[in-house]
Protein backbone atom coordinates (compact mmCIF):
# COMPACT_ATOMS: atom_id res chain seq x y z
CA UNK A 1 0.00 0.00 0.00
CA UNK A 2 1.21 3.47 -1.04
CA UNK A 3 1.91 6.42 1.36
CA UNK A 4 -0.90 7.98 -0.13
CA UNK A 5 -3.51 5.39 0.51
CA UNK A 6 -2.09 4.66 3.93
CA UNK A 7 -2.79 8.34 4.58
CA UNK A 8 -6.54 8.30 3.40
CA UNK A 9 -6.66 4.73 5.02
CA UNK A 10 -6.06 6.13 8.63
CA UNK A 11 -8.46 9.10 7.44
CA UNK A 12 -11.30 6.68 7.08
CA UNK A 13 -10.73 4.57 9.90
CA UNK A 14 -10.70 8.03 11.81
CA UNK A 15 -13.87 9.57 10.83
CA UNK A 16 -15.85 6.05 11.18
CA UNK A 17 -14.40 5.90 14.81
CA UNK A 18 -15.57 9.09 15.44
CA UNK A 19 -19.01 8.53 14.34
CA UNK A 20 -18.89 5.76 16.68
CA UNK A 21 -17.93 7.61 19.37
CA UNK A 22 -20.20 10.22 18.96
CA UNK A 23 -22.83 7.92 18.61
CA UNK A 24 -26.53 8.22 20.52
CA UNK A 25 -24.67 11.26 22.07
CA UNK A 26 -26.98 14.14 23.41
CA UNK A 27 -24.85 17.40 22.93
CA UNK A 28 -26.49 19.35 25.42
CA UNK A 29 -25.79 16.62 27.83
CA UNK A 30 -22.51 16.54 27.25
CA UNK A 31 -22.18 19.95 27.13
CA UNK A 32 -22.99 19.94 30.81
CA UNK A 33 -21.46 17.29 31.94
CA UNK A 34 -17.97 19.58 30.68
CA UNK A 35 -20.00 22.77 32.84
CA UNK A 36 -20.24 21.10 35.73
CA UNK A 37 -16.88 19.32 35.41
CA UNK A 38 -14.03 20.11 38.41
CA UNK A 39 -11.40 21.87 36.26
CA UNK A 40 -9.16 22.11 39.40
CA UNK A 41 -8.09 18.64 38.71
CA UNK A 42 -6.60 19.51 35.52
CA UNK A 43 -3.77 21.30 38.05
CA UNK A 44 -2.49 18.06 38.95
CA UNK A 45 -2.72 16.63 36.26
CA UNK A 46 -0.89 19.12 34.14
CA UNK A 47 2.28 18.24 36.62
CA UNK A 48 1.62 14.48 36.05
CA UNK A 49 1.79 14.52 32.32
CA UNK A 50 5.27 16.34 32.87
CA UNK A 51 5.99 13.57 35.21
CA UNK A 52 4.66 10.95 32.74
CA UNK A 53 7.01 12.53 29.89
CA UNK A 54 10.41 12.58 32.58
CA UNK A 55 9.93 8.65 33.33
CA UNK A 56 9.88 8.23 29.29
CA UNK A 57 12.95 10.44 29.53
CA UNK A 58 15.00 8.83 31.84
CA UNK A 59 13.92 5.72 30.50
CA UNK A 60 15.49 6.80 27.03
CA UNK A 61 18.52 7.85 28.25
CA UNK A 62 19.03 4.56 30.25
CA UNK A 63 18.83 2.56 26.79
CA UNK A 64 20.65 5.91 24.68
CA UNK A 65 24.00 6.18 27.38
CA UNK A 66 25.20 8.98 29.64
CA UNK A 67 26.65 10.87 26.52
CA UNK A 68 23.15 11.98 26.17
CA UNK A 69 21.72 14.24 28.58
CA UNK A 70 18.09 14.13 30.14
CA UNK A 71 17.15 17.24 29.00
CA UNK A 72 17.73 16.40 25.45
CA UNK A 73 15.91 13.40 25.83
CA UNK A 74 12.72 15.03 27.29
CA UNK A 75 12.66 17.63 24.82
CA UNK A 76 13.19 15.20 22.05
CA UNK A 77 10.47 13.23 23.37
CA UNK A 78 8.18 15.73 23.26
CA UNK A 79 9.01 16.47 19.75
CA UNK A 80 8.12 13.16 19.07
CA UNK A 81 4.58 13.20 20.48
CA UNK A 82 3.97 16.68 18.60
CA UNK A 83 4.97 15.06 15.14
CA UNK A 84 2.96 11.78 15.53
CA UNK A 85 -0.30 14.46 16.89
CA UNK A 86 0.19 16.28 13.75
CA UNK A 87 2.10 14.51 10.80
CA UNK A 88 0.66 11.19 8.98
CA UNK A 89 2.42 7.80 9.39
CA UNK A 90 3.05 8.06 12.91
CA UNK A 91 6.59 9.74 12.24
CA UNK A 92 7.33 10.39 15.75
CA UNK A 93 9.56 8.00 16.44
CA UNK A 94 11.63 7.85 13.40
CA UNK A 95 11.50 12.02 14.37
CA UNK A 96 12.77 11.31 17.71
CA UNK A 97 15.87 9.02 16.50
CA UNK A 98 16.77 11.59 13.66
CA UNK A 99 16.84 14.80 16.02
CA UNK A 100 18.81 12.98 18.96
CA UNK A 101 21.32 11.98 16.42
CA UNK A 102 21.61 15.48 15.39
CA UNK A 103 23.72 16.05 18.84
CA UNK A 104 26.51 12.86 17.04
CA UNK A 105 26.38 11.35 20.56
CA UNK A 106 24.72 8.34 19.05
CA UNK A 107 23.52 7.19 15.75
CA UNK A 108 20.24 7.60 13.90
CA UNK A 109 19.91 3.31 13.74
CA UNK A 110 21.03 3.23 17.48
CA UNK A 111 18.74 5.42 18.43
CA UNK A 112 15.91 3.77 16.24
CA UNK A 113 16.65 -0.09 18.52
CA UNK A 114 16.31 1.74 21.68
CA UNK A 115 13.23 3.34 20.50
CA UNK A 116 11.86 -0.67 19.35
CA UNK A 117 13.20 -1.90 22.67
CA UNK A 118 10.66 0.94 24.54
CA UNK A 119 7.50 -0.11 22.54
CA UNK A 120 8.13 -3.38 23.54
CA UNK A 121 8.95 -2.86 27.20
CA UNK A 122 5.29 -0.57 27.06
CA UNK A 123 3.17 -3.41 25.48
CA UNK A 124 4.91 -5.93 28.44
CA UNK A 125 3.77 -3.38 30.99
CA UNK A 126 0.52 -2.75 29.69
CA UNK A 127 -0.34 -6.53 29.45
CA UNK A 128 0.77 -7.25 32.75
CA UNK A 129 -1.63 -4.30 34.47
CA UNK A 130 -4.11 -5.46 32.06
CA UNK A 131 -4.08 -9.17 33.35
CA UNK A 132 -4.24 -8.16 36.85
CA UNK A 133 -7.23 -5.82 36.18
CA UNK A 134 -9.42 -7.89 33.98
CA UNK A 135 -10.98 -10.35 36.35
CA UNK A 136 -12.22 -6.91 38.23
CA UNK A 137 -13.86 -5.56 34.83
CA UNK A 138 -16.77 -6.48 33.64
CA UNK A 139 -17.20 -7.23 29.92
CA UNK A 140 -13.15 -7.18 29.76
CA UNK A 141 -13.04 -10.69 28.13
CA UNK A 142 -12.38 -9.96 24.65
CA UNK A 143 -9.62 -6.88 25.79
CA UNK A 144 -7.93 -9.26 28.13
CA UNK A 145 -7.81 -12.01 25.14
CA UNK A 146 -6.33 -9.09 22.66
CA UNK A 147 -4.13 -8.23 25.46
CA UNK A 148 -2.65 -11.56 25.84
CA UNK A 149 -2.40 -11.64 22.14
CA UNK A 150 -0.17 -8.40 22.02
CA UNK A 151 1.51 -9.64 25.49
CA UNK A 152 3.06 -13.11 23.56
CA UNK A 153 4.11 -11.11 20.64
CA UNK A 154 5.68 -8.57 22.45
CA UNK A 155 7.60 -11.52 25.11
CA UNK A 156 8.72 -12.71 21.61
CA UNK A 157 9.93 -9.92 20.27
CA UNK A 158 11.45 -8.86 23.63
CA UNK A 159 13.50 -12.53 23.33
CA UNK A 160 14.41 -12.09 19.93
CA UNK A 161 16.19 -8.68 21.04
CA UNK A 162 18.16 -10.19 24.11
CA UNK A 163 19.22 -12.87 21.61
CA UNK A 164 20.52 -10.31 19.49
CA UNK A 165 22.14 -8.27 21.94
CA UNK A 166 23.98 -11.21 23.39
CA UNK A 167 25.06 -12.94 19.88
CA UNK A 168 25.15 -9.76 17.14
CA UNK A 169 26.97 -12.01 15.03
CA UNK A 170 24.15 -13.66 14.26
CA UNK A 171 22.48 -11.11 13.38
CA UNK A 172 25.41 -9.64 11.24
CA UNK A 173 25.30 -13.10 9.16
CA UNK A 174 21.74 -13.09 8.47
CA UNK A 175 21.49 -9.56 7.06
CA UNK A 176 25.01 -9.92 4.92
CA UNK A 177 23.72 -12.99 3.13
CA UNK A 178 19.94 -11.00 2.56
CA UNK A 179 21.94 -8.19 1.34
CA UNK A 180 24.09 -10.18 -1.13
CA UNK A 181 21.06 -11.38 -2.14
CA UNK A 182 18.88 -8.69 -2.39
CA UNK A 183 21.40 -5.47 -2.88
CA UNK A 184 25.06 -6.15 -2.90
CA UNK A 185 25.95 -2.79 -3.85
CA UNK A 186 24.88 -1.56 -0.87
CA UNK A 187 26.02 -3.80 2.06
CA UNK A 188 28.56 -1.80 3.70
CA UNK A 189 25.95 0.64 3.99
CA UNK A 190 23.30 -1.22 5.38
CA UNK A 191 25.85 -3.42 7.58
CA UNK A 192 26.76 -0.41 9.04
CA UNK A 193 23.74 1.05 9.71
CA UNK A 194 22.56 -2.66 11.21
CA UNK A 195 25.57 -2.37 13.59
CA UNK A 196 24.13 0.70 14.98
CA UNK A 197 20.89 -1.10 15.50
CA UNK A 198 22.62 -3.84 17.62
CA UNK A 199 24.44 -1.46 19.51
CA UNK A 200 21.20 -0.13 20.86
CA UNK A 201 20.43 -3.57 22.23
CA UNK A 202 23.77 -3.36 24.40
CA UNK A 203 22.13 -2.25 27.64
CA UNK A 204 19.84 -5.93 27.60
CA UNK A 205 23.09 -7.64 27.88
CA UNK A 206 22.79 -6.39 31.59
CA UNK A 207 20.41 -8.26 33.91
CA UNK A 208 20.52 -5.37 36.32
CA UNK A 209 20.21 -2.56 33.63
CA UNK A 210 17.42 -4.54 31.96
CA UNK A 211 15.57 -4.93 35.66
CA UNK A 212 16.12 -1.20 36.06
CA UNK A 213 14.81 -0.46 32.54
CA UNK A 214 11.62 -2.62 33.12
CA UNK A 215 11.40 -0.55 36.64
CA UNK A 216 11.37 2.81 34.83
CA UNK A 217 8.88 1.04 32.47
CA UNK A 218 6.40 0.84 35.53
CA UNK A 219 6.56 4.24 36.88
CA UNK A 220 5.98 5.43 33.39
CA UNK A 221 2.98 3.86 33.30
CA UNK A 222 2.24 4.95 36.86
CA UNK A 223 2.37 8.20 36.21
CA UNK A 224 -0.04 7.59 32.66
CA UNK A 225 -2.76 5.80 35.39
CA UNK A 226 -2.03 8.79 37.49
CA UNK A 227 -2.73 11.40 34.66
CA UNK A 228 -6.02 9.77 33.51
CA UNK A 229 -7.03 9.19 36.86
CA UNK A 230 -6.63 13.40 37.56
CA UNK A 231 -8.84 13.76 34.21
CA UNK A 232 -11.41 11.52 35.21
CA UNK A 233 -11.54 13.05 38.57
CA UNK A 234 -12.38 16.29 36.56
CA UNK A 235 -15.01 14.96 34.83
CA UNK A 236 -17.12 12.23 36.04
CA UNK A 237 -19.06 12.55 39.27
CA UNK A 238 -17.83 9.23 41.16
CA UNK A 239 -14.88 8.09 38.79
CA UNK A 240 -14.51 4.13 39.39
CA UNK A 241 -11.37 2.81 41.06
CA UNK A 242 -10.26 0.66 38.05
CA UNK A 243 -11.37 2.94 35.44
CA UNK A 244 -8.12 5.05 34.69
CA UNK A 245 -5.78 1.89 34.76
CA UNK A 246 -7.94 0.20 32.19
CA UNK A 247 -8.17 3.37 29.92
CA UNK A 248 -4.54 3.40 30.04
CA UNK A 249 -4.45 -0.52 28.75
CA UNK A 250 -7.15 -0.49 26.32
CA UNK A 251 -5.96 2.81 24.80
CA UNK A 252 -2.07 1.16 24.73
CA UNK A 253 -3.43 -1.93 22.73
CA UNK A 254 -5.88 0.87 20.58
CA UNK A 255 -2.96 2.90 19.56
CA UNK A 256 -2.40 0.18 17.01
CA UNK A 257 -5.22 0.62 14.93
CA UNK A 258 -4.25 2.69 11.56
CA UNK A 259 -5.75 6.44 12.10
CA UNK A 260 -5.06 9.96 11.30
CA UNK A 261 -2.64 11.96 13.20
CA UNK A 262 -2.88 12.27 16.70
CA UNK A 263 -5.62 9.16 16.46
CA UNK A 264 -8.45 11.07 16.60
CA UNK A 265 -11.74 9.70 16.98
CA UNK A 266 -10.27 6.15 17.27
CA UNK A 267 -8.84 7.67 20.63
CA UNK A 268 -12.36 8.74 21.47
CA UNK A 269 -14.24 5.59 20.61
CA UNK A 270 -11.90 3.35 22.67
CA UNK A 271 -12.41 5.68 25.82
CA UNK A 272 -15.80 6.81 25.26
CA UNK A 273 -16.77 2.54 25.22
CA UNK A 274 -13.97 2.06 27.22
CA UNK A 275 -15.68 3.69 30.30
CA UNK A 276 -19.59 3.24 29.53
CA UNK A 277 -18.98 -0.96 28.43
CA UNK A 278 -17.19 -2.23 31.92
CA UNK A 279 -18.22 0.49 34.53
CA UNK A 280 -21.62 2.03 33.66
CA UNK A 281 -20.42 5.29 32.95
CA UNK A 282 -23.18 7.83 31.14
CA UNK A 283 -22.16 8.27 28.04
CA UNK A 284 -22.48 11.97 27.45
CA UNK A 285 -19.95 11.71 30.70
CA UNK A 286 -17.78 9.27 28.98
CA UNK A 287 -17.33 10.95 25.72
CA UNK A 288 -16.84 14.25 27.71
CA UNK A 289 -13.91 12.63 29.56
CA UNK A 290 -12.93 11.12 25.82
CA UNK A 291 -12.67 14.72 24.33
CA UNK A 292 -11.33 16.23 27.69
CA UNK A 293 -8.21 13.92 27.82
CA UNK A 294 -6.99 14.01 24.21
CA UNK A 295 -7.48 17.30 24.08
CA UNK A 296 -5.54 18.22 27.37
CA UNK A 297 -2.42 15.77 25.99
CA UNK A 298 -3.02 17.32 22.07
CA UNK A 299 -2.12 21.06 23.79
CA UNK A 300 0.22 19.99 26.22
CA UNK A 301 2.47 18.82 23.56
CA UNK A 302 2.08 21.78 21.24
CA UNK A 303 3.48 23.66 24.17
CA UNK A 304 6.01 21.65 24.83
CA UNK A 305 7.02 20.44 21.37
CA UNK A 306 8.13 23.69 19.47
CA UNK A 307 10.35 24.33 22.92
CA UNK A 308 12.08 21.40 21.83
CA UNK A 309 12.19 22.58 17.89
CA UNK A 310 13.37 25.81 18.73
CA UNK A 311 16.02 23.85 21.32
CA UNK A 312 17.01 21.72 18.43
CA UNK A 313 17.25 24.50 16.24
CA UNK A 314 15.19 22.59 13.47
CA UNK A 315 12.01 23.14 11.54
CA UNK A 316 8.95 20.71 11.53
CA UNK A 317 8.98 20.59 7.74
CA UNK A 318 12.89 19.42 7.77
CA UNK A 319 12.07 16.98 10.62
CA UNK A 320 8.83 15.91 8.24
CA UNK A 321 11.30 15.08 5.23
CA UNK A 322 13.58 13.26 6.80
CA UNK A 323 11.05 11.08 8.84
CA UNK A 324 9.44 10.28 5.29
CA UNK A 325 12.73 9.25 4.30
CA UNK A 326 13.61 7.02 7.37
CA UNK A 327 10.32 5.40 7.42
CA UNK A 328 10.70 4.73 3.57
CA UNK A 329 13.65 2.47 4.31
CA UNK A 330 12.81 0.39 7.54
Amino acid sequence: MNRRWQFWAGIAISVAALALALLGIDPQQAVTALEQARYVYLIPAAGLFLLYLLARSIRWRLLLGPATSLARCFWVTAIGYMVSNILPFRLGDPARAIVIGLGGEVAVSTALSTVVVERVLDMLVVVLVLAGIAPFVSEAANVAQAGWIAGGLAAIALLGLVVLAFHPHWGQRAVRRALEKISPANTERWEAAWEGFLAGLAPLRSGRRSLTLFGWSLVTWACATAFYWSILQAILPHPPVLAAPFLVCVLGLGMAIPSSPGAVGVFHAIARYGLAGPFGVPTDQAISAAFVLHTFQYLAIWVLGPIGLLREGISLAWLWRKASTLKEVQ
